[in-house]
Formats: structure tokens, C-alpha cells, sequence
């Protein structure tokens, strides 16, 4: 979930009544990717079997026995990885579930593998103030050019965000960086979250792509632009331009555009596929999450070409519906893999689903 938390669950309880299908006679415009055709079933769910050893609450615990979804995917060596955020719990705390970070891998991007202990989490270590006691959250990974993976995750304290770095040349051993803003812009450390990364393809393989010589993140909501030198330390875009207004009450995506599933740089612009908040839409009566996408100026970075007029992926599905937090629809990754394009997604905040698209772009 975003900071948005409150709303989205008030908008969930939004009255029910039919709901429209996707619908294959609407088609996508032609700058936009796709259509996705989802799996009929997650592709990973939680599990009550994995056990963590808490280093601070010094105790056994089940780490992903509540909730599992909003992960990243990373192609490696011909297999896709997943890392994924875990939910323990319920337990009696404030926050009510500590968020850790799980691993797992598959061969044909469909049947996974899990590692069984997650691979970052809340330790007694300089960023316990900022991930105690709620965890490390929704994450987003890019591939920097020596092959070293950057994972920008949300650090939740219970109470407030903040957007933190780690890096890792294996995807099992991650180095903690801290915030992604303490360094040049310590006023942003508090209260963001969710950093996208101006990708490139290359292969089967997202690369983190320079920017006017800078690397380029859209940041939070709505999709601020922030730049960097080196991939840990991030500082927003003079004048910290917004890609979107906020607030357009009555629309599917009126609540917030967060960065979401990536920031793809091409020929024809910079195409972003984000998760819109609903702002009380009557064409998706009680849907708090949906997948939009957008095409910006890739002069620019932030100029609005293109943007979708209905959300092309939602919930529908039985388990899409209703878990943790009912009808959500949260991406945070797109990768190509064999030809096809696999797009990983949260599900009512609990479940990961699949859904694939062809690879045209």
C-alpha cells in the first residue's frame, strides 16, 4: 500500500455492483504496451511454513504467513527472480505486521521457487529507525551498468515512510545504504517512497539508462522527478516538477499517480506504467488500486504525451479481490523474458499475480 492507506481502504468499501470486464474489443492506443493476459492463479502466495529468526524481536517468526505480493523481478542467468514483500503477523503491536523482503526464483517465470528466509529486513543496524516496527516494503530493483542491483524499498516505521538504497551483486546479499535523500536532500528523507528508475532494455535485462547525463527516478507521489550520479544518492529535479496534477476527483486515477511497475526510455518517449489511486470513479465501484500507463516527452522526461483513459489491469479474480486490502491492483515491475513480457503485480495485498504481455517494443 502507499501512503495513501486511508483512502484506499475507504475507497474499497465503495458500493458494490457489477463490474466491467477488460475488454478485448477496447483496444490499447498504439503507444502503450500490451494487452496482458493474466494467469489464472497466483504465481506465489503466503505461506505459514517459513520461519525467521528476528534479530530484535528475538524470537522465531513466521515471516510470510500473512500477506505476500508487490515484489520486483530481476532476470538472471535465464531465470527470473522475484523479490517479494512478506508479511508476518497478525500480531499484537501498533502496526499489527512486520514487512521483510523474500526471494524467489523460476525457470519459466510462471512456477517459483522460494528461498524460505527473507533477504532484507529490519535488523539492529543503522536503518532500524526507519524500518521498525513495520518493515521494508513495496521495492522496485534496476540493473546498474557493472551489474550490480540497486533496490530502492520503502521503510515504514508504523507511522511514517521513508525511501531507502541497497545494493547487492547476487540478489541474496544486500548492503544497506539508508536513505536515498540524506545526502543531498535531507529534507526528503521523511515521507517518500516508491523510486522508479529510467530503464533501458538490453536483452532480457533492464539497465539503469542516463538522462543528460543523470540517472533519472520518478519518485512518491505524483511521480516527482529526482536525479542522480551514482544510484544511492538521489536529490529532486530543480524545482521538483511533478509529472501530474494531484486530485482529480471522480476518476479511476484521481487519488494519486504513483511510480509504479517502470520507466522504460525508447524511441518515442519515456513510457511509465504507474498505479492510480481511485478517486471514486463509478465505472470501477469499489477498486482502490488499477494500472494505468502513460508516454512522456523523452526530451523532457516529464512532459504528458500520451495517457491512458481506462486502467488496463485490475482486479477480477476471486483472490484478486478480496484479501488483505480488498480489490488492490499494485505493480512495481515489468520484465521481458523470452519474448514475452512478464508483469508482476500485488493483489488485494496478499497474493502475486502474473500477467503477460508480448513483446512488441
Amino acid at each position: 500500500m502507499t501512503d495513501f492507506r486511508i483512502l484506499a481502504l475507504a475507497i474499497v468499501l465503495f458500493a458494490s455492483q457489477p463490474f466491467p470486464a477488460q475488454a478485448a474489443d477496447s483496444p490499447l492506443p498504439a503507444w502503450a504496451m500490451g494487452p496482458f493476459v493474466k494467469q489464472d492463479k497466483p504465481v506465489l502466495s503466503p505461506t505459514s511454513d517459513s520461519t525467521f529468526d528476528c534479530p530484535i524481536e528475538k524470537k522465531s517468526v513466521r515471516w510470510e504467513q500473512q500477506n505476500v505480493y508487490n515484489p520486483a523481478a530481476v532476470v538472471r542467468d535465464g531465470k527470473v527472480y522475484l523479490l517479494y514483500r512478506a508479511d508476518d503477523g497478525p500480531k499484537p503491536t501498533a502496526w499489527g505486521r512486520t514487512c521483510r523482503i523474500g526471494l524467489a526464483w523460476s525457470d519459466d517465470g510462471r512456477h517459483f521457487t522460494r528461498l524460505g528466509k527473507p533477504v532484507l529486513y529490519p535488523d539492529e543496524d543503522p536503518c532500524k529507525p526507519h524500518e521498525w516496527e513495520g518493515g521494508c516494503e513495496d521495492l522496485h530493483i534496476i540493473e546498474g551498468e557493472d551489474g550490480t542491483y540497486y533496490m530502492n524499498y520503502t521503510a515504514w516505521t508504523g507511522q511514517r515512510d521513508s525511501m531507502l538504497v541497497a545494493s547487492s551483486r547476487d540478489l541474496i546479499h544486500w548492503k544497506k545504504h539508508g536513505s536515498a535523500f540524506a545526502k543531498l536532500a535531507p529534507d526528503r528523507v521523511w515521507g517518500t517512497r516508491s523510486g522508479v528508475v529510467l530503464g533501458r532494455r538490453e536483452g532480457d535485462r533492464l539497465v539503469a539508462a542516463k538522462f543528460n547525463g543523470k540517472y533519472l527516478m520518478y519518485v512518491s507521489m505524483p511521480c516527482w522527478l529526482a536525479e542522480s550520479d551514482n544510484l544511492l544518492d538521489w536529490k529532486p529535479v530543480e524545482g521538483g516538477i511533478a509529472v501530474w496534477p494531484h486530485g482529480r476527483p471522480g476518476t479511476w486515477n484521481g487519488g494519486a499517480h504513483e511510480a509504479g511497475a517502470v520507466a522504460l526510455n525508447r524511441a518515442d518517449g519515456i513510457l511509465i506504467m504507474y498505479n492510480g489511486c481511485n478517486a471514486g470513479d463509478p465505472a470501477y465501484p469499489g477498486r482502490s488500486w488499477l494500472l494505468g500507463q502513460a508516454l512522456l516527452d523523452g526530451s523532457d522526461g516529464k512532459t504528458v504525451l500520451h495517457e491512458s483513459d481506462r486502467p488496463f489491469l485490475y482486479s477480477e479474480l476471486d483472490w484478486e479481490l478480496k484479501g488483505f486490502t480488498d480489490a488492490a491492483t499494485v505493480a512495481n515491475t515489468l520484465v521481458p523474458f523470452r519474448g514475452q513480457w512478464l508483469l508482476y503485480y500485488g493483489a488485494a495485498d496478499r497474493h502475486i499475480g502474473l500477467a503477460v504481455g508480448s513483446s512488441d517494443r
